[in-house]
Parts: structure tokens; sequence; C-alpha cells
């Protein structure tokens, strides 16, 4: 089968508002870059249309498409492109009538909802690798499963009534997976934000699913489930060779949602790139109760050079009315043995928690400005549906929802009022104000200039400089 999967059109500005849009992450599909890889070693021949380099409307997109002339269409589909992925599939009906897959975040969370669509013919939730390809060789006529037994789909019976089948169970050895199809996308067009990467060029890469955790602003939980499952250490290093002698990737991004929660896997990782001398750098988000000096020491020796912390807030309350599970202690300790092993800092904060007020907001930038870490990104709340967050607040809790806009939970827009604030541009005055108060200080100011080693350091400040100018 001849198969298409394409990122749909989502605008720079529409997915981070204005300031950042300039300097917005575009990375490549990973999601989709597995779901091809597990197709092609099946003997399928997949394609992947990935629209985030272009402006163009759903129609123009339906008609690049067609060009394709594929046997089946998937879409990649998250809460806050589902819009616009929709349009796109009525403009695609309109031309040709391709079976058109569904999948992705928004689709696990809300599967009948998507599939009451008149032009979406098959939704895959959960884990989608193994439930899409036994969709395909369905559609190709192969032998296998009746429609009805597939785990992990949805489908129109005979009378149009949407059918949701049984979930598929999550993956429990995900080194059985191939490794994400790279040359199905021009890699050389991808871009990092300036924050993301210490040199280039540089690629994205996840190597484990789930988090036990459960914060109540995450979905996560529905996504991967809570079982943490990490692929082995020598899968993960093969990766890594396989960008090194394919791309010339010099630097990771691990993208995982909890990376190194096992610490006997973080050293024996650690241990297997010295070991191997691969010449990388490399950067992972991690939470802060999860790591310690000696980890840290051992990371920095084997090439990280940035760690991503979901810090989220400096207020105890706050922490705790979204079940984070750390305290402001941990937080302070994460900070310190970081930046005292050497490792870059970036302390990501939701504003406009339930229990923030402005005022609250100002004390903790006040600490922050303290810890003074490498970098700082303010998101804002959003609400997404079906987590436990959301359900708090449409049963009147915490404050009230001023949107439900789907093309507006990026993190980057007001949709949520708590308690504390007037209104949704009051949340929004108070996130211009927290990255000019952070970023505008002449320490840091003096600090990063400092830090200048090449002409690719000044070119990401002053990109970084002109974004929260613009805000």
């Amino acid at each position: 089968m001849k198969v298409l999967m394409l990122m749909p059109p989502f605008l720079m500005k529409e997915r981070y508002g204005k300031g950042f849009e300039k300097i917005g992450s575009v990375l490549p599909p990973l999601g989709l870059l597995y779901l091809g890889a597990v197709l092609e070693k099946a003997g399928h021949k997949p394609e992947i249309l990935d629209t985030q380099f272009y402006e163009w409307a759903p129609k123009k997109t339906a008609e690049e498409c067609a060009k394709y002339d594929a046997d089946v269409i998937g879409i990649y589909c998250n809460t806050s492109n589902y819009a616009h992925a929709v349009r796109l599939a009525d403009e695609l009906k309109e031309l040709n009538d391709v079976p058109i897959v569904f999948g992705g975040p928004h689709v696990t969370t809300r599967p009948m909802e998507v599939l009451k669509n008149k032009s979406v013919d098959y939704v895959v939730f959960g884990e989608g690798e193994y439930s899409f390809l036994e969709l395909v060789n369905h559609l190709s006529k192969r032998k296998g499963a009746s429609i009805s037994r597939i785990k992990g789909i949805g489908y129109k019976d005979s009378s149009g009534r949407p059918r949701l089948n049984a979930p598929r169970s999550l993956i429990k050895n995900l080194d059985e997976l191939p490794f994400p199809a790279r040359h199905l996308v021009d890699m050389g067009r991808y871009r990092p934000s300036p924050n993301q990467y210490k040199r280039l060029p540089t690629a994205t890469m996840i190597a484990s699913r789930g988090c036990p955790y459960n914060c109540k602003f995450c979905d996560v939980e529905r996504l991967w489930g809570r079982a943490y499952r990490a692929r082995s250490v020598e899968n993960v290093i093969q990766e890594i060779k396989a960008l090194v002698r394919d791309y010339g990737i010099r630097d990771i991004n691990f993208w995982d949602d909890l990376w190194g929660l096992n610490k006997e896997w973080v050293h024996g990782f650690c241990k297997a790139v010295e070991r191997e001398k691969l010449d990388i750098t490399w950067c992972c988000e991690c939470r802060v109760n999860t790591i310690n000096p000696e980890t840290l020491r051992m990371m920095k020796k084997a090439g990280c050079w940035a760690i991503f912390f979901g810090v989220e807030s400096l207020d105890q309350g706050i922490l705790d009315a979204v079940s984070k599970h750390t305290s402001v202690k941990m937080i302070e300790d994460a900070l310190r043995w970081t930046k005292a092993a050497g490792i870059e800092i970036r302390a990501n904060f939701i504003l406009a928690l339930p229990e923030e007020t402005p005022g609250k907001v100002k004390c903790m930038l006040d600490k922050l400005c303290r810890l003074n870490p490498d970098y700082v990104k303010f998101n804002i709340l959003t609400p997404y549906p079906d987590t436990v967050l959301y359900d708090e607040i449409k049963a009147g809790k915490w404050g009230r929802l001023v949107s439900e806009d789907y093309d507006k939970l990026t993190g980057y827009f007001a949709t949520f009022v708590p308690h504390g604030y007037r209104d949704a541009a009051q949340v929004e005055a108070v996130r211009r104000y927290a990255y000019r108060r952070y970023y505008f200080r002449a320490g840091y100011i003096f600090s990063r200039l400092r830090s200048v080693r090449n002409t690719e350091d000044i070119r990401r400040l002053v990109r970084g400089v002109v974004a929260i100018a613009n805000l």
C-alpha cells in the first residue's frame, strides 16, 4: 500500500503567537517517522508530507496530497491542530475518496469526537505503530484480523455508525521498534529553538515512554500510560551512531517526557557514550526529584550540556494544587547541583496555575532571579481536555475557562483565568512582564555575553532578544 502521512498546516503565528513565531521550533515528526519505519519494514510504501514548512490553505494542501496517488492517507492530530486537520480531511474527500485515518494525542483523548467527522474513516488511538500497521494490512486485503478485531482503532460500520475497538496493550519492549524512518523527510530543513541545541546539525530522539507521576495538567498518562518503559542502552547508542553516520549529527535533543528515571540506565548510558567515544553533545528533560550530584557529574562527562526542568512554579501551594509532588527545596537543590556540574539549566514554568496571583508571580521572579537559570520559559496554563485539571475546572474549581477553542490550546494563549486574575488580558500581561523582568536584567545580559564562544551563540542571543521584545 502507498501510505501518505501528513502533518496538517498550522502557521507559526497561530501556534506560538506574537514574538515567538520567529524562533519557534520546527522539529521532525518522530511519531510519523516511527509509523513509517514500521510500515516500511512490513513491505508497504510510506511517504510523509510535512506542511510545517508551508503556508498552505487546506485546499492547496489537499491538491499537493493528490499528487502522491496514495492508497491510504494518515493525518497527525494534536488538540491545537485538530480544526486544521478536519478541514484538510474535508478537502481531501472532495478530491478523492481515499481512506482517511486520524491518529495522535487528540485522537487518543477523544477518539469518538474525531471519528464522528464525516471525512474521517478510521482513527488510531493510543500507541499507534502496530494498530496502524494492522489497519493498513486490512485495507490492503492482506490476510489478517477483521476490522472489528484490530485493537486500538475506531471505524464506521456498514450503517455508518462510529465504533471503537478495544485498546491495544502498550509495547513492553521498545527495542523491537525499528529506528524512525528519517529518510522519509528532509532532515536539513528542520530547526530547533535557539535554546534547544549546542551544535549543528542536531537531531531529536526518544529513549523512553511513559511517566509514573500524575501532574494534574498533563495528558501523558492518556498517551503513553503510567508505566515507564525505556529502550536498552545499546539500542539508543546504535541509533545515535546511525544519526552520526547518516546525517553528521553532532547534538542530540532527547524529547522523552521523563528522561532517565532509572539511575542504573543513566549510568550505563553515560559509560557507553564514553566507551564508544561518541563526539556528541546532548540535552534532556528531567524532574528535579530524579537527579543527584553524582549522576549529574556523569552526565556532564558524557556530553550533557543542558537539562530542561519542569519547575512549573516556585510557590509550594501552587505545586501542591497541581499534584506536582516536588518541593521548592527540591527545585533549589536541583538547580544548584546542575549548575555546579557545569550543565546549563532550562527552567520551564507554567503561569496562571490554580492558586496563582500576579503578586505571587512577582515574588517568584525575585527568587528566580537569585537562582539565575541559564534560560527560562514561561508557558501559560493550557487545560487540555480530559486531564484531571480540565475536569476540575469544568466542575467550577480554580477559576474559569474563557475559551475552549482548540486552536488556542498551545501553551502560548490564555484560555483559563484562575481566581487570582482579573481576565485573560492580565494573564498575558503577566507573562510579558515575567519574560522582560527575567531576561532584561543587566546581570543576566552581561553573563550571556560572557558565554559567547562563536557566531552561532551571537545569532541565538539576538533571535531571543528580538522575540521577547516583540511579545
